[in-house]
């Protein structure tokens, strides 16, 4: 769907749900003078200018906040956000940054305030359109897996299938597969002496996104809990048994001290039950998440522990997360 209908079609929805209360709602689809801006909405007399994506989710909700603070007329004029679906996860830090909303499915939160004159419109609770639930098979699991290592260090890109197969875990096939589905849409340019991975920033945002729908629901191990308020306030000093990793949150206050943990991501390629010899952790349902770690390496690469920041989907981890990218991950920006 194109900017222009994603606008006309929000707009119809408003109509549809406010019909019969006298409330006037139009569009004008008209060019802007900013590139940024794709048309107006006005409500009740009030002239909103729309930012348009696609979609909004955890992967890509960090870099829209960036690009509102970027943009000085969206920083003085009234705006709303406007996109085929705008996942619930995103909702807390859309309102807390005060960033109006509208999607296509009929979900909404727009709220201004002009003279004597208040708008405050909200709706939620609908359900993704179909369309956009589907996933392509880049983005199931071998795919994942795959991506996952060629973000990691874009000269993996120019690797040898056998080699990147041997990393990941899959199929030579897989790899060929997922090489040929990348360079069709554009995030791989094969010439006759190497492949060159490209649109990075794109393509780990749809990572993340799919990552955190797809592969990482499926690396649940267990849900743990630490034996009291003393262990969890003293949790930098468990030493982690080989084999596990932090994450999340607790991997990015490691790197940078910037975030104080409130959830407990662990990764492991070992058995779970080796945190018990801690003395810190108990079986109950708890505050630690332990997930399969699905890659080679003793350490926790950047880009899962934004990923997982980004899955949380508050602001807090969203503001983590944006830091990371800016300090630990500049050739994404």
């Amino acid at each position: 769907m194109d900017k222009i209908h994603i606008i006309e079609h929000v707009v119809d929805v408003l109509r549809a749900q406010w019909k019969g209360s006298g409330l006037d709602i139009t569009c004008d689809l008209n060019t802007q003078d900013n590139p940024m801006i794709n048309g107006l909405i006005r409500i009740a007399g009030i002239t909103f200018l729309c930012l348009i994506e696609n979609e909004v989710n955890n992967a890509n909700v960090g870099r829209i906040l960036e690009k509102v603070n970027e943009c000085p007329d969206l920083r003085k004029t009234p705006f709303i956000l406007v996109a085929q679906y705008v996942r619930p996860t995103t909702y807390e830090a859309l309102q807390t940054a005060g960033i109006n909303f509208a999607d296509t499915a009929g979900n909404y939160q727009i709220k201004c305030m002009r003279g004597e004159k208040l708008v405050f419109l909200v709706h939620t609770g609908e359900k993704a359109p179909v369309a956009l639930e589907k996933t392509y098979p880049l983005f199931q699991e071998a795919g994942l897996k795959a991506i996952f290592y060629l973000l990691q260090d874009v000269s993996n890109a120019g690797k040898t299938f056998r080699e990147i197969k041997d990393q990941c875990n899959v199929s030579l096939g897989t790899v060929k597969n997922i090489f040929d589905e990348l360079e069709a849409r554009k995030f791989v340019l094969t010439t006759k002496r190497k492949r060159i991975l490209k649109d990075k920033r794109r393509l780990l945002d749809l990572w993340v996104e799919n990552y955190n729908q797809v592969l990482k629901p499926k690396l649940l191990v267990k849900r743990l809990a630490f034996k009291d308020e003393q262990s969890r306030a003293d949790w930098q000093q468990m030493t982690l048994p080989e084999g596990m990793l932090w994450g999340g949150e607790c991997a990015a206050y490691q790197l940078n001290g910037f975030l104080t943990p409130q959830n407990f991501d662990i990764y492991t390629d070992t058995a779970f039950a080796n945190l018990m010899r801690t003395g810190m952790v108990r079986t109950n349902d708890g505050e630690i998440t332990v997930y399969h770690k699905f890659w080679k390496g003793n350490q926790m690469p950047t880009i899962l522990i934004y990923a997982d920041l980004l899955y949380n989907g508050n602001s807090r981890c969203i503001e983590a997360a944006n830091k990371l990218l800016n300090d630990e991950l500049p050739d994404f920006k």
